[in-house]
């Protein structure tokens, strides 16, 4: 078994420690969080926690951490980790500015311990399967890409109030929408730019609740990608790809993929082709790729178990993860800007 600590366990956190009981090789060997009533009702399961994350590190030395405090302290708790000699699980974004992500990179590189970073969708079946049927070419040259990540939160979501909060990295660009930024680069490849414009208007808070983006890719695709945490809506990776069973399932894309010869909805993983040079009469092909449903969070964790082993390197790098950062934060850039924010700026 592996020895695994945890950082941080609000609704997340207390996710990813109910699946960490569920693995076999999961040895859980403390919790560090500072809500004094979540530390006692974990302590009450024969849980050992901490109010501070390096008492933790100190006194039960865990092989990997997995990390999920508000996004502002993701960088310096992963740094802390891996100076205990921990390899930690990063829930995304890897860090909330790219400054604390580069230092990251920069300890990893000094420490040489792998580190994870959770973007767990690269783990779903459906995620590995679109992706794969675009590299091997099935669409032709990829054309045009539509993003939406559209739905309503419940007012009770912002409880946690640093998710109103810019300074912790709140905002629904970098809890939600790195995500699908994520997902496009992991099914279309690098994007080389984004313009955008963003919204607080709907709720009022001081970080944005929508945004729409003009994406380039360095193939040369164009995209699209609209966000919104306040509409009621349907067309999010949440409500239509069936991982959370929480959301009530809607048989609608989130994604659609479009080529030269043919196109993909996902997650419905339908694509649609017809007749080479096909005018406005072809008939089209209707058909569903095949996957095998397993859950991501599961997939995930099982993965860390092996990296923490030794046995496979980390499926997203924190080098990796600094790109979907840089194309997340390069929306509210550019709508600051009111131009186009070259990604190769932000990393350079």
């Amino acid at each position: 078994m592996v020895r695994m600590g945890f950082i941080g366990a609000g609704i997340m956190g207390r996710h990813h420690i109910r699946v960490a009981m569920d693995n076999p090789d999961v040895e859980i060997v403390g919790v560090a969080e500072f809500n004094p009533a979540t530390r006692e009702a974990l302590a009450a399961k024969g849980i050992a926690t901490f109010a501070d994350h390096q008492d933790m590190l100190a006194a039960v030395r865990p092989q990997g951490v997995l990390i999920s405090t508000p996004n502002a302290f993701h960088a310096s708790a992963a740094i802390d980790c891996l100076r205990a000699g921990a390899a930690p699980l990063i829930e995304k974004p890897v860090a909330d500015t790219l400054e604390a992500g580069l230092r990251l990179r920069d300890v990893v590189r000094e420490t040489g311990l792998p580190a994870l970073v959770g973007h767990h969708r690269r783990h779903n079946p459906i995620i590995a399967t679109a992706a794969r049927h675009v590299r091997d070419g099935h669409l032709g040259r990829v054309l045009a890409v539509n993003g939406m990540w559209l739905r309503r939160k419940p007012d009770e979501y912002y409880a946690e109030t640093w998710k109103m909060d810019p300074a912790l990295g709140g905002g629904v660009l970098l809890i939600n929408a790195i995500h699908d930024f994520d997902s496009l680069r992991a099914i279309c490849g690098e994007i080389a730019s984004v313009q955008a414009l963003t919204s607080s208007a709907s709720r009022g808070f001081a970080v944005e609740d929508t945004a729409a983006m003009l994406l380039r890719f360095e193939s040369g695709a164009l995209g699209t990608l609209t966000i919104s945490d306040n509409v009621v809506a349907p067309w999010c990776w949440e409500m239509t790809s069936q991982e959370d069973p929480r959301f009530a399932w809607q048989p609608e894309n989130a994604y659609v993929i479009c080529g030269t010869e043919g196109s993909l909805g996902v997650p419905t993983l339908e694509t649609w082709t017809n007749s080479p040079n096909g005018g406005r009469d072809a008939t089209f092909v209707r058909r569903k790729l095949y996957h095998v449903a397993e859950d991501s969070m599961t997939l995930q964790m099982a993965h860390f178990v092996r990296v923490l082993r030794g046995e496979q390197a980390p499926l997203v790098t924190v080098d990796d993860a600094l790109g979907t950062l840089a194309a997340t934060l390069a929306v509210s850039l550019s709508a600051q800007r009111g131009t186009a924010v070259e990604i190769a700026e932000l990393l350079a």
